[in-house]
């Protein structure tokens, strides 16, 4: 009776077989040793809190920020009197460090994508770090802070319920990251995406406001 099934071969280097005792998630590893602060410099956001009048926005929340691979966050008109919040700068790389796991990542979007003026700043209400990428591909890094590579490899933290994470130990974090120029291509094709996605977002955004006004003129 013929036996259905494959015959293959695999040739190994004889130098780079390692003795030991099985591992099934030995290929997590990782080899180059680099951590997170090889490749970007983490600083906490500047504790020199402004008035809230000066921008137009309302303070940027994890709740803001949506599950998933999209690159742009609610950002939302300011209706606050009165209030003194960090701020933030166009293309700042913020990551969120209370419950890091759920990767509450986001890029501030430069002003003339939402159809605004330089410079233009951003107010801050949840506890985030600036990422400053040695390699300046803000993008790239955004997608790689949100990937479960990089997620399920954060320590737990400390703080009871709301644990955080802090700066220190996120610059420990093993890094494993592809060559610079395709760490550009990735970047570049995200900033071409990013742009036309917070274009798209704030045309819907005027769409769904003057929806609004005419519920209110007609009620």
């Amino acid at each position: 009776m013929k036996k259905n099934g494959y015959t293959f071969f695999t040739i190994a280097n004889t130098c780079q077989i390692e003795s030991g005792v099985w591992n099934p998630y030995h290929y997590k590893e990782n080899k180059s040793n680099d951590t997170l602060s090889d490749f970007a410099n983490i600083k906490k956001i500047k504790n020199n809190k402004q008035d809230i009048s000066i921008s137009e926005f309302a303070p940027i929340e994890y709740k803001n920020i949506p599950k998933g691979e999209l690159l742009t966050f609610s950002l939302e008109d300011n209706s606050l009197e009165e209030g003194r919040y960090s701020l933030v700068g166009e293309q700042v790389l913020l990551f969120g460090t209370m419950r890091a796991y759920l990767g509450n990542v986001l890029v501030t979007p430069k002003a003339n994508w939402i159809g605004k003026r330089s410079p233009l700043f951003y107010p801050i209400n949840s506890e985030f770090v600036e990422i400053i990428p040695k390699d300046k591909l803000l993008y790239f890094w955004w997608g790689y802070l949100k990937s479960s590579l990089f997620l399920n490899q954060i320590p737990t933290g400390s703080g009871g319920t709301r644990p955080r994470v802090s700066v220190d130990n996120l610059e420990k974090i093993p890094i494993s990251v592809p060559i610079l120029r395709e760490r550009e291509k990735i970047n570049n094709s995200l900033i071409e995406i990013a742009e036309q996605s917070w274009i798209n977002f704030m045309t819907c955004r005027k769409i769904i406001k003057q929806t609004n006004s005419l519920d209110e003129h007609y009620a």
